[in-house]
């Protein structure tokens, strides 16, 4: 029975026993003798069967919040990524970047990407390696497509000085203020602020750290402009972050250039890491895949760490470059016992199209367009097929790797 319906029976009840209370009592005929306690009604019965009603209600208890977090590694923007996005009439677009994996970014609700070169726009020139300066038309890109955080704290943020970085953050601010640029700041208190995406009351930190700037040095009154790995700094920040938020991602830009698993660095942070209790790892910067790791502190705390996702879209000219992987987790907030957890991981390897410069996934790729990837032109490339990416794709990975399915895909059962 509903509670509705509960309540309504009490009421009748209690009016059917008030009526019965006031007709009138006839004596038996047959008894001499009788004692009668006069039944007395009260005129208040209604409303405290309500009161006994309301205290028998239970709150309903609230479902498990769900948010799905995907995240792409580096956009790194070489002349012929750049160029590919010139139009007839001159304008610049860059939509085909994403068009491949746009049902996938519908399906997130945070959509993160690493925006590996400053975004400095046609003021200052379009440039490739060693020192990018990339249009602001890919930034128009990565909103239309639907990202939502974009990284900037990389090794290139200092390739074209403080006007640069204030042309980026500008762009970001004034043109998309509802999307969360972190990783370059203005000031020592935005820099000091903790990035929180929050839905339905379940909180969730998103922290974005560069190991270096390539030895350009932040301006000594500006030291505050791109967020550096600093133990100092990044043990306060997540503390802070860990008392206003459920849950703590923390996205660094670190490691080795093309190697496929951590060095020291990216192991004494993980390490620090895990010791402060941070939830989930996802690392850009070595050009490469590595592989996927879950840590566990003394605590019992488990850490979900994936090293680094490679690259989305470059021009760089080796076959393993043009391999990178796309992340997802599925994170859950318990309100009931007030505990965050992954319920689910994926990674799904991505392929660059050189060329064209679009992208896709492996499990949408196949021979024909391998043969069809300019990245077989280069030296030593000539053998790039699916053969050679899945079997690059296992070495990486390893077991959790499902040639089959062509991913990883981990569920946690909780």
């Amino acid at each position: 029975m509903t509670k509705k319906a509960l309540k309504n029976a009490l009421i009748i009840s209690s009016l059917i026993l008030t009526s019965c209370a006031n007709q009138e009592v006839k004596e038996p005929t047959d008894i001499t003798t009788i004692n009668w306690e006069p039944v007395t009604t009260q005129e208040s019965t209604i409303e405290d069967t309500q009161e006994e009603i309301e205290e028998l209600e239970v709150e309903e208890v609230k479902e498990p919040e769900h948010v799905d977090l995907l995240m792409i590694g580096d956009v790194l923007v070489h002349k012929p990524v750049y160029t590919s996005g010139i139009q007839e009439d001159g304008t610049l677009n860059y939509d085909h970047f994403f068009i491949n994996i746009q049902d996938d970014l519908d399906e997130a609700e945070i959509k993160i990407v690493n925006q590996e070169t400053i975004l400095g726009g046609t003021e200052l020139g379009f440039s490739s390696y060693p020192c990018f300066n990339s249009p602001q038309e890919i930034g128009d890109a990565e909103a239309k497509a639907g990202f939502n955080v974009i990284l900037h704290a990389t090794n290139h943020s200092m390739d074209k000085g403080f006007t640069a970085i204030n042309n980026t953050i500008n762009f970001w601010r004034e043109k998309y203020p509802e999307i969360k640029m972190i990783g370059l700041n203005l000031n020592e208190e935005e820099q000091n602020n903790i990035q929180i995406y929050e839905q339905n009351g379940f909180k969730i930190a998103l922290l974005n750290y560069t190991y270096g700037t390539n030895g350009i040095p932040l301006p000594s009154d500006k030291p505050y402009l791109v967020n550096l790995l600093d133990k100092d700094k990044v043990t306060n920040d997540i503390l802070k972050a860990k008392e206003e938020a459920d849950f703590v991602v923390v996205l660094p830009h670190w490691g080795t250039e093309y190697q496929y698993g951590p060095d020291t660095l990216q192991q004494e942070y993980t390490q620090l890491f895990s010791d402060l209790g941070v939830d989930l790892v996802i690392g850009t910067h070595p050009h490469v895949l590595e592989n996927i790791e879950v840590i566990t502190n003394d605590e019992g705390h488990e850490m979900l760490v994936f090293y680094s996702l490679g690259n989305y879209v470059s021009g760089q000219n080796k076959k393993d470059r043009v391999i990178g992987g796309m992340a997802k987790v599925s994170i859950e907030k318990d309100y009931e016992t007030n505990e965050c957890y992954i319920t689910e991981y994926e990674l799904d390897p991505v392929i660059t199209q050189q060329g064209e410069y679009t992208v896709y996934k492996l499990e949408d790729y196949n021979d024909e367009l391998a043969n069809q990837n300019r990245i077989r032109n280069q030296s030593g490339c000539s053998d790039f097929n699916m053969e050679y990416i899945n079997d690059k794709c296992s070495e990486i990975l390893g077991e959790t790797f499902n040639q089959e399915q062509e991913k990883v895909l981990v569920k946690i059962k909780k």
